[in-house]
């Protein structure tokens, strides 16, 4: 069944969140975001956000096309090329999250981009979820491979934080592991486990050829 990398419309964003619910099942995802109507909804509102304002960000879907039926999406996010990356807030969790793993969390993943980049300009990998139904199958590849793409034109390295089970597949791309970081988490929907995150880089390749 082939698939086709096409731009994301806002129209898609309620079916983002499905595709990721279904796609992470890991004990943070569980923790931070149980699946309820108001926790869609806060997904589906910071999406619609970012969509519509947040400069240099490139979001795209992968359809089946025999179907039609989306079966996963992703967000790129360009360099900034003043060599300033810009610190964003956290944002205001809803009130059924997990809080202090969202805060713990999302706020060192922030603070270790910073950290490991440095300031120089690269592409970010910021989030990707592909159907459990489609993986395995190129969804995934085809759409990290769209920002790498723009990584080598730039000559610029490339950026992700991931999670355990998506770390064969990055590697397969080029990416190296170049740091971890360990959480334990432990609520109502989580009985007490530690959940391991790592980022990782992919170097610069170099500006393709256009010939």
């Amino acid at each position: 069944m082939p698939l086709q990398l096409q731009p994301l419309q806002p129209s898609d964003i309620p079916s983002c969140i499905q595709i990721y619910f279904h796609s992470f099942q890991n004990p943070h995802s569980l923790a931070c975001w149980p699946r309820i109507p108001s926790v869609r909804q806060w997904w589906e509102d910071i999406f619609s956000r970012e969509m519509a304002s947040e400069p240099g960000s490139h979001w795209f879907k992968t359809v089946d096309v025999a179907s039609g039926e989306m079966v996963g999406f992703v967000k790129w996010q360009e360099p900034r090329w003043d060599g300033v990356e810009v610190e964003i807030g956290l944002p205001e969790w809803p009130a059924e999250a997990d809080r202090r793993v969202c805060d713990e969390t999302f706020g060192e993943w922030g603070r270790r981009r910073r950290e490991l980049m440095g300031g120089r300009g690269h592409w970010y990998l910021e989030i990707i979820a592909t159907h459990p139904q489609y993986q395995g199958r190129g969804a995934g590849s085809m759409m990290i491979n769209w920002g790498l793409e723009r990584a080598d034109q730039d000559n610029v390295e490339a950026y992700l934080e991931a999670s355990p089970e998506a770390v064969s597949l990055y590697e397969k791309l080029g990416f190296e592991n170049v740091a971890s970081t360990d959480t334990w988490i432990q609520n109502e929907r989580v009985k007490g486990e530690w959940y391991r995150n790592l980022f990782m880089i992919r170097p610069a390749q170099g500006r393709k050829s256009d010939t």
